[in-house]
C-alpha cells in the first residue's frame, strides 16, 4: 500500500510540474503540437530503454486491443480536455476534470450493491472531502455559454474512469507499465502529428524557452505516465484516485516557487483539507488490507478434529 501510494503522489507531483512547463511554452506551440511532442518524448525514451534491455525486455505483446482502447481514449481524453480549456473558466474547468474520483466512487458503490457487499463509505467520504477541498481551491463559477464544454469537461472525466479500469484489465494481464505507457505515447504521437498538420499549420521550430518546456513536458509527462499506471494497474484504485487530489497543493506549490503567485487563506484551507482527505483514504485502504489479509490467513488454516 505504501508503494502505491508514493506512486500515486509521484505521479500528481510530475503531472503539476508539468503543466508548468506546459504554460512555459503554450505561447509558442498550439496543444495538439504540444500532445505531439508529449507523447514523440516518450516514444523515443521507452524505446531506447526497451533497447537497452532487449534480451529482457520486448514491445511485443499479446493483448493489443487493451493498448489500442486505452491509447484511443486516453488521446481522445487529453485532445477534448485542451478544447474545454479556452472555452471556459480555468478553475471551473480543473473542477470538473477532478471529478472522475467521485464517478469511481459512485461505480465502487453500485459494484458493492450489485455483489451483495459492504461498500467502501469511508474511502467515499474521503473522495467527496477530497473534492470539496478541490472546489475551496478553485472556486468554480459557471458564467454564460460555458454550458457545452462544462459537459464535455464531465464527460473527459467518465472516460477517464474508462481509461483507469482499463489499464487495471492490462495489470492483471501482467503487462508492464511501461509497454502500456509505449503505446499510449506511439497513437499520441501518430495522432499529434496528422492533427497538427491539419489544424495548426504544421509543426513550428522551437525557440530556447520553448526546447527547454518541451523537454520538461515530455520528461514529466512521460513518468507521470508510468507512475499512473502502475498505481492503477497493480493497486487499489479508489486510493489512486483520492491521492490524485493532491496536484492541488503541488500546483500551489510550484506556483508560489516557480511564478510568485501566493496563495488565499481559503486556498491554504482547501489543500489541508484534501491532504486530510488522502491521508484518510490511506489508513482506510491499510486497515482494509490488513483485515482481508487476517481473513485470508483464517480461512487457510486448517480445519481443528
Amino acid at each position: 500500500m505504501f508503494k502505491q501510494s508514493m506512486w500515486a503522489l509521484a505521479a500528481a507531483a510530475l503531472f503539476s510540474v508539468m503543466a508548468a512547463f506546459v504554460k512555459l511554452c503554450s505561447g509558442e506551440h498550439g496543444p495538439i503540437e504540444m500532445v505531439f511532442y508529449r507523447s514523440l518524448f516518450g516514444v523515443i525514451s521507452i524505446s531506447f530503454f526497451v533497447w537497452s534491455n532487449r534480451r529482457t525486455l520486448t514491445l511485443r505483446t499479446e493483448h493489443i486491443g487493451g493498448h489500442i482502447k486505452r491509447s484511443v481514449l486516453g488521446t481522445l481524453s487529453i485532445m477534448l480536455w485542451f478544447f474545454t480549456l479556452g472555452k471556459m473558466h480555468f478553475g471551473t474547468n480543473m473542477t470538473l476534470i477532478y471529478t472522475t474520483p467521485l464517478f469511481m466512487a459512485a461505480n465502487f458503490v453500485i459494484l458493492a450493491l450489485m455483489r451483495h457487499k459492504p461498500a467502501p463509505w469511508a474511502m467515499v467520504l474521503s473522495i467527496i472531502a477530497g473534492f470539496a477541498g478541490v472546489t475551496t481551491v478553485l472556486q468554480p463559477t459557471f458564467n454564460e455559454g460555458e454550458l457545452v464544454p462544462a459537459l464535455v469537461c464531465l464527460f473527459v472525466s467518465f472516460i477517464d474512469l474508462i481509461i483507469y479500469w482499463q489499464m487495471k484489465e492490462l495489470g492483471d494481464l501482467k503487462e508492464p507499465s511501461w509497454r502500456i505507457v509505449f503505446y499510449f505515447t506511439l497513437f499520441g504521437t501518430v495522432f499529434g502529428l496528422l492533427g497538427c498538420e491539419l489544424l495548426e499549420g504544421g509543426l513550428h521550430m522551437p525557440n530556447t524557452t520553448g526546447l527547454i518546456g518541451i523537454l520538461g513536458m515530455g520528461l514529466c509527462a512521460t513518468l507521470g505516465q508510468i507512475c499512473t499506471t502502475r498505481s492503477y494497474a497493480y493497486g487499489n484504485m479508489l486510493l489512486s484516485s483520492c491521492l490524485g487530489f493532491s496536484a492541488i497543493p503541488f500546483s500551489a506549490l510550484i506556483s508560489y516557487f516557480w511564478f510568485g503567485e501566493a496563495a488565499s487563506t481559503i486556498a491554504l484551507a482547501g489543500m489541508s483539507l484534501i491532504l486530510v482527505s488522502g491521508m484518510t483514504a490511506s489508513v482506510c485502504t491499510k486497515r482494509a488490507e490488513a483485515a482481508d489479509r487476517a481473513e485470508a490467513e483464517k480461512a487457510a488454516e486448517p480445519a481443528r478434529p
